[in-house]
């Protein structure tokens, strides 16, 4: 019998036995919370897949996922999660042109570099005009290093390195632009360039660092690793090796996760305000209740139950519309990257989306857990509500 009269209350006050008064209540308390839900959702989709983006960028383009630091004819274990393995050299130089000038690092790759993996992250352009008689070498610099320098394919720029013999002195060496990649990310780009493997070891191979670089499923980073070392292999990974901007970009995902919790709260103490305003407008309901012997905690699982339920049902509508508009917000990103902003050049706009399970279920968690704690807060004061007052609203 209790049940059936939570169930009967519970369903008028939702709207589905209600008057059209009470259903518009309750659609608007339906769109509005599962309008903040999406946006948190949303929010942290967004954040988490950049962050990633970005990560794949550096281990793809800068160090791969796992670094081998041993000599070239080491040889390395065949293990399962590796899939891409690639023996490269590296050292930093003073690159610059008529106009400009940049520290940069340059890297030594050989034919087989840029595969289908590495392919994925980056685009490149190139031109037939550029001269071929020439026995400079050639380089690939990025297209916002190329506006830096404000050279165009086919261009020379100079690289001055530090040669490091007795005397440790500066060699320029002359060479012509003659690919321009664009990754996406100007931060990444602005500070690499691409040269032949054999060119990088013939000119500079007193000052460089040779390594292999290692392509590795994500999920087995860490278990290649310990297996890598375990055969005595000096191995680091892409965060170790860049280090400050992993940092930073963890440092970032867990600042904004916290944002996003707090307002998550602050929504779990909106929704005990509709259960407030509930209250506060069947105070006679709830009266007249009282007198027919209905008992306060009947009437708290009503209203409890009541407001639950939409939070509930908002909680997954905005979860699925977050997600929604998540996968489908690489077309506003592109129609970004294509105005070419100012104010966004430093931020990646196109990396693949990512829906943080973890992430969004804790924030998911923390809203719901405030919201039942609040309601159940703000209902006490049913028993506060007088038998006679409803001969006040009479």
């Amino acid at each position: 019998m209790k049940r059936q009269l939570v169930w009967l209350l519970s369903s008028r006050k939702l709207g589905i036995r209600g008057t059209k008064a009470a259903k518009k209540r309750i659609l608007f308390n339906i769109l509005l919370i599962t309008l903040v839900v999406s946006m948190l959702v949303l929010a942290q989709l967004f954040v988490v897949s950049m962050s990633n983006g970005i990560a794949d960028k550096y281990a793809l383009l800068g160090n791969g996922h796992l670094q081998i630091h041993e000599n070239e004819d080491t040889k390395i274990p065949a293990l399962p999660a590796i899939y891409d393995i690639q023996n490269v050299s590296q050292t930093v130089a003073l690159v610059y042109s008529a106009t400009g000038n940049r520290m940069i690092r340059v890297k030594g790759v050989g034919p087989t570099y840029f595969n289908q993996y590495r392919l994925k992250q980056l685009s490149f352009s190139k031109s037939d005009t550029v001269e071929s008689s020439s026995s400079l070498p050639r380089v690939t610099i990025s297209k916002s290093l190329a506006k830096l320098l404000s050279v165009n394919l086919g261009d020379r720029i100079a690289l001055m390195m530090v040669n490091s013999g007795a005397k440790n002195t500066l060699r320029p060496q002359l060479c012509i632009v003659d690919t321009l990649y664009d990754s996406g990310y100007r931060e990444l780009d602005e500070n690499l360039i691409f040269c032949d493997y054999e060119l990088i070891e013939k000119l500079f191979s007193d000052n460089t660092d040779t390594y292999f670089e290692l392509l590795v499923d994500e999920k087995e980073i860490e278990t290649t690793k310990v297996a890598l070392q375990a055969e005595g292999l000096s191995v680091t990974s892409w965060d170790e090796e860049n280090y400050s901007v992993a940092s930073n970009l963890n440092t970032s995902k867990e600042a904004i996760l916290g944002v996003l919790i707090v307002v998550a709260i602050l929504c779990g103490y909106f929704i005990s305000e509709v259960s407030n305003e509930m209250v506060e407008d069947d105070k006679h309901k709830i009266a007249l209740l009282k007198l027919m012997g209905t008992t306060d905690r009947i009437i708290r699982r009503v209203y409890f139950s009541t407001v639950m339920a939409v939070t509930l049902f908002s909680t997954l509508c905005g979860t699925l519309l977050g997600i929604i508009l998540g996968r489908n917000l690489k077309i506003a990103l592109a129609f970004l990257a294509k105005r070419s902003i100012p104010a966004l050049s430093y931020y990646l706009l196109d990396f693949t989306m990512y829906v943080p399970i973890q992430e969004i279920s804790l924030i998911l968690l923390v809203l719901t857990f405030v919201s039942a704690i609040s309601i159940l807060w703000s209902l006490r004061r049913i028993h506060k509500i007088e038998l006679l007052s409803c001969t006040h609203f009479d």
